[in-house]
């Protein structure tokens, strides 16, 4: 069943356990649109991100899931973005301490300019491994237009890639089928 986004946007997925969804999009809307279903669904929530929490709290319904800020500020529920082996740990014990978990990282635009892009390759690939082990879901959001070509290849291949589509588009692919013969036929005649 398709997954409604607030951004006009859907997709088309439902987050499975075991899996890791690369959701190429400019916000990451669809993503918390997952992650709202799979916590609704009994998953234990963490968020790794780059905006500030208290703002992402009243964006997103986040309540009694981790979050974690990626910033150079010391504090409690705040990492350095170049300590990436301290956020390995911090997401692995999260996804080992509990038997079903969903894990966002927000920002992996942001890790990539602080890091360099073959390292977070590794911390990726890394951490789809505790991922699929653990029978966890990682949501990655990613704006492609941030990366070469390549690089979102390169992601893509480890990731299960999303590309969320405007409601308008997934409408009119159900209104309208181009038959064999070039006749244009209305399929879906319901109410709107």
């Amino acid at each position: 069943m398709p997954q409604e986004a607030s951004s006009g946007l859907t997709v088309g997925v439902e987050p499975r356990p075991g899996n890791v969804y690369l959701i190429e999009e400019r916000r990451p809307a669809s993503t918390y649109a997952m992650f709202d279903q799979a916590v609704s669904s009994g998953c234990a929530g963490m968020v790794v991100t780059r905006d500030f929490p208290k703002k992402l709290m009243e964006e997103h319904a986040l309540a009694g899931s981790k979050t974690v800020w990626l910033t150079n500020l010391v504090g409690d529920g705040r990492i350095n973005p170049t300590a990436i082996g301290l956020l390995m740990g911090q997401i692995r014990n999260f996804i080992e301490g509990s038997p079903r978990t969903v894990v966002v990282i927000d920002g992996i635009e942001y890790l990539i300019s602080l890091n360099t892009y073959d390292r977070m390759l590794q911390f990726m690939h890394q951490l789809r491994d505790v991922v699929v082990t653990h029978e966890s879901i990682l949501l990655v959001p990613l704006d492609p237009r941030t990366l070469g070509q390549r690089e979102v290849a390169l992601l893509e291949r480890c990731m299960e890639p999303i590309v969320p589509r405007a409601d308008s588009e997934v409408a009119d692919e159900t209104l309208v089928h181009n038959s064999e013969d070039g006749i244009l036929r209305l399929l879906d005649v319901g109410p709107r």
